[in-house]
């Protein structure tokens, strides 16, 4: 599941940004916002992200603290340092 890169870099990017977007993501990662909407499809049916629908648009977020932290162990084993929390929108 966590295999492919941008999957890992976009939970890289929610775990260190609360509530982003398809399109805040998409320009983030400079891929094009159906791939990110495929990959967050996958990783919400994985339980690991969520989102909080306002109006039309839905901000992202990994789904509970606990994921969140196992992720960022998971990505210091791959070598990967994030940076604390910048916060969202």
């Amino acid at each position: 599941m966590l295999a492919t890169r941008t999957r890992v870099q976009i939970l890289k990017l929610l775990r260190q940004y609360d509530d982003l977007t398809v399109d805040d993501l998409a320009t983030r990662l400079g891929v094009t916002v159906p791939t990110v909407s495929r990959h967050l499809q996958l990783l919400r049916m994985q339980n690991l992200v969520t989102y909080k629908q306002e109006g039309q648009t839905r901000y992202y977020e990994v789904n509970a603290p606990e994921i969140a932290d196992a992720i960022a162990v998971f990505l210091h084993e791959l070598g990967i340092e994030l940076p604390d929390k910048a916060g969202g929108r």
